[in-house]
């Protein structure tokens, strides 16, 4: 054999050896595209990250081995593809689990090992892959898909890093173990006591932040944030809140007390532990057979409606949840387009901010009107209606909510976001900036910071993540909720600067909407406002109409797809060229 058809030989196995390397390639994203969005359709918004992340990589698997088992590969290298394809992502859930990696960490350095060690596989068998024929493609519109699917790869591939990587995280629970004794609180027999629910999993800040300020407002009620056990409950985007006490401990307060408790609220939870998911159902249903109004708030009906406390009764949620829980729990009774339905003992509130409304509709019944009207006066929320439910649009998606995903996937904007937390701070102001950046807007993840606990203004406690010395050097900005914090003026680190969002008396979203649409675009702004559920026609939204940057880089990731397409086409048929004339 002479030395240039040794050259070619290698050339040739080279070339199929590639060719083989970027068909399982091609079938993984593949499996991560197609079944990734059946499996998101499908899973319910509380499934817990790590499940979540376990599910794609087996959607990610399963097109590969269906693949090479039409290549008439032997069972043993799909075996071992599918083994290299779980592999590194079981090792780094292991780090996870054991708090040293976050999920986002594992996604990225999990698909990194994961195509390495696919080559590798691809290398170490290559007689077998080489001996294969040449996969030809038959069909104009086989071709036409197949390159499709190329030039969608990068956009795709870019997409979900970017999703997991900045969102996938969004309830994660802090690594280190910190115990911080919440706010004494006194008792008052006389006056409605209402417990507000979390979960151990996370829970919606603005779910249990917003009613809690109202209720808090009017000065008439004892309130009590509860959990099944002592722990720091992590909240939307890195706020983590101490629990006034355990349900145990609230119990032996009211029978010590000779007192009943009056209200449960039922903010969004991601799904808890079997353990505590049974605890919570069983004392939710306990306290409800004891007369306790039961109320939910936004996905918060889905906690609610496990117990078996809505079956055969009229019930509302988020508009982006009825199909699921429509789906999931048949027999209650969904109702859309009004802001709660009050059905006697339970009551549940729309979308988010609808839990201003569920509030007052408590202090209504609880107290009296007049308490509810300063309670809505005092929190500055200007869709108060007396006695009855206000109603809302019927929402769905639309064209224009696109750019959900185009700021998860390709914001550029100032995504490392630090909330200085200050002593004082207001709940509603708190939940204002922690949900409306991260789950609301998609534009950027969040960090509580501070030199140690604080107290809000009506004696919650918050931990911070982290000192601001300590995070500064990784955040695009630092924003300080709060109108007592922006008269006091509070120092920033280098330079890093502090911004003030509530500096006048209004309703707290007001502000953060402003900021967003300032800093990113309007568009964005009504996307965050339209998932509050909150009316934005009196809110004066300026900024960029549209996020132009985001979608200039999709284009030129699309290009680049159209790029990397072209050049495999061209080089398997240089490659065909080569081997007919060989």
């Amino acid at each position: 054999m002479t030395e240039k058809e040794t050259r070619t030989g290698a050339l040739r196995t080279a070339g199929r050896l590639f060719w083989h390397y970027a068909e399982l390639v091609i079938a993984v994203n593949l499996g991560m595209l197609l079944l990734g969005m059946a499996g998101n359709a499908l899973l319910p918004a509380s499934t817990r990250a790590d499940v979540r992340l376990l599910i794609m990589v087996a959607e990610m698997a399963v097109v590969p081995a269906l693949w090479m088992a039409v290549r008439r590969h032997r069972k043993q290298a799909i075996g071992e593809m599918v083994a290299i394809i779980f592999a590194p992502f079981l090792v780094l859930l292991v780090l996870f689990w054991l708090g040293l990696l976050g999920v986002a960490q594992v996604s990225m350095i999990g698909h990194w090992a994961m195509y390495i060690l696919m080559a590798a596989a691809v290398f170490r068998r290559r007689d077998e892959y080489a001996a294969l024929p040449r996969f030809t493609v038959r069909g104009k519109w086989f071709k036409g898909a197949a390159s499709v699917l190329i030039v969608l790869l990068i956009p795709g591939a870019v997409s979900a890093a970017s999703t997991i990587g900045r969102f996938g995280d969004i309830y994660e629970a802090r690594a280190d173990a910190v115990s911080v004794a919440p706010a004494a609180k006194s008792h008052d027999p006389a006056k409605p006591t209402v417990a507000f629910l979390t979960g151990g999993n996370g829970t919606n800040a603005a779910d249990l932040l917003g009613p809690y300020e109202v209720l808090a407002r009017t000065g008439r009620f004892n309130l009590y944030v509860v959990s099944a056990g002592p722990r720091l409950i992590h909240m939307t985007g890195g706020l983590d809140l101490v629990p006034d006490m355990t349900f145990d401990e609230l119990d032996r307060l009211m029978s010590g007390q000779g007192d009943t408790l009056d209200a449960v609220i039922f903010p969004a939870m991601q799904t808890p532990e079997p353990a505590e998911l049974a605890s919570i159902n069983a004392w939710a249903r306990r306290q409800s057979a004891a007369g306790a109004l039961t109320v939910s708030v936004c996905n918060g009906a889905r906690a609610l409606a496990r117990t078996g406390l809505l079956d055969g009764r009229p019930a509302t949620s988020h508009w982006l949840r009825m199909r699921g829980l429509r789906a999931d729990f048949p027999a209650v009774k969904w109702r859309s387009g009004m802001r709660y339905v009050d059905d006697g003992d339970v009551i549940t509130a729309a979308g988010v901010l609808s839990g201003i409304d569920a509030a007052l509709r408590i202090v209504e019944r609880l107290a009296d009107a007049p308490a509810a009207r300063q309670a809505a006066d005092a929190v500055h929320w200007r869709h108060y209606s007396p006695g009855a439910p206000a109603s809302i649009p019927v929402r769905s998606l639309e064209l224009a909510d696109l750019v959900a995903p185009l700021n998860s996937s390709y914001q550029t904007g100032p995504s490392d976001i630090g909330v200085l937390l200050t002593d004082g701070v207001g709940e509603l102001e708190l939940a204002s900036v922690f949900n409306s950046y991260t789950e609301q807007s998609v534009v950027g993840r969040t960090i509580a910071v501070a030199d140690g606990p604080v107290r809000s203004e009506h004696g919650l406690t918050f931990v911070p993540r982290a000192t601001l010395a300590a995070a500064a050097t990784g955040l695009d900005r630092l924003l300080v909720p709060g109108l007592d914090a922006a008269r006091r003026q509070v120092p920033g680190v280098g330079d890093l600067r502090p911004e003030y969002l509530h500096t006048t008396g209004e309703f707290a979203f007001d502000a953060v909407l402003r900021d967003i649409a300032r800093t990113y675009d309007v568009a964005t702004a009504r996307f965050a406002a339209k998932t509050l559920e909150y009316p934005v026609v009196d809110v004066k939204l300026t900024g960029p109409r549209w996020p132009w940057l985001p979608t200039l880089v999709f284009v030129l990731l699309l290009l680049l797809g159209v790029a990397a397409a072209w050049t495999i086409t061209v080089a398997i048929r240089f490659l065909s060229r080569r081997r007919a004339h060989a």
